[in-house]
């Protein structure tokens, strides 16, 4: 969106990274799947300090296009699927800018790699706007696993000698799951978890604007477990499974730390 201002943290010097995994070709797409979750799990391309920013700020992080697509916004895809996404700065007739996505049976992300707390800051917002539900996608088959935008939210996991013992939110537009169900990933059901947060066709064409609480999310997903760092987040659309196509865009991400018990208005 334009005229909102960008954070001022700047992005660390990019590093490189071996892939830890792929996924067996012929399989269906994901991040959980290592070939494209194994990047998010190297040092970062952009890294916030969570207590330093707390002190100084309730936004952690934003982005809203206006200055580019930056490099810290990173594109990785699956080794066994050979048609990515297309990713490119669009614009609207009132000059704002926003990251276009068009999907024509594949599947990539564009992701950006973050460190914080959930619990400290889990305030997630965004807007997303599609051009078509998937009609054919079933989340409950592999065979099924797209849909029309995504984003995802990669949190270390509880194994220190694992580096791929990930666990993932997906928050995702379904063509006809109901909002709010959460379901297990059918590729990764221990790891991912799919939260839908639009559903159907009566928004589509529009910008939707969203708002998530990890912490109280990944309690839900994952009963009796708590959540560890944030370490990426990622946008993308996915047809690859159900040979679809949709063009997506995504705009305003920004994520927002609890604010301080000494800055909270009382009655």
């Amino acid at each position: 969106m334009r005229d909102q201002n960008h954070s001022a943290a700047r992005p660390q010097t990019m590093v490189e990274c071996q892939h830890l995994g792929s996924r067996p070709a012929g399989t269906g797409s994901g991040l959980a799947c290592a070939g494209l979750l194994s990047v998010f799990v190297c040092a970062g391309l952009f890294s916030i300090g969570t207590s330093q920013a707390v002190a100084q700020n309730s936004l952690l992080f934003s982005e809203d296009f206006e200055a580019g697509l930056s490099v810290r916004w990173e594109e990785q895809g699956f080794p066994s699927i050979a048609r990515h996404n297309v990713f490119s700065l669009a614009s609207e007739p009132d000059g704002n800018h926003y990251l276009k996505v068009e999907s024509d049976r594949s599947s990539s992300a564009k992701g950006v790699h973050l460190t914080f707390a959930p619990r400290q800051c889990p305030h997630v917002s965004w807007r997303w706007r599609i051009s078509n539900t998937i009609a054919a996608g079933d989340l409950m088959r592999k065979e099924g696993d797209d849909a029309a935008a995504k984003l995802y939210v990669v949190f270390r996991g509880p194994s220190f000698w694992n580096p791929l013992d990930k666990r993932i939110l997906v928050y995702l537009w379904d063509h006809r799951a109901p909002v709010g169900a959460i379901y297990p990933n059918a590729w990764l059901p221990s790891k991912e978890r799919m939260v839908i947060v639009e559903s159907g066709t009566a928004k589509v064409g529009q910008w939707v604007t969203e708002q998530v609480h990890l912490a109280n999310d990944f309690m839900r997903a994952f009963p009796g477990k708590e959540p560890g760092e944030v370490e990426a987040v990622a946008f993308l659309a996915d047809t690859d499974n159900t040979r679809s196509r949709v063009i997506a865009g995504f705009d305003d991400l920004a994520i927002r730390c609890a604010e301080p018990e000494t800055n909270r208005v009382r009655p």
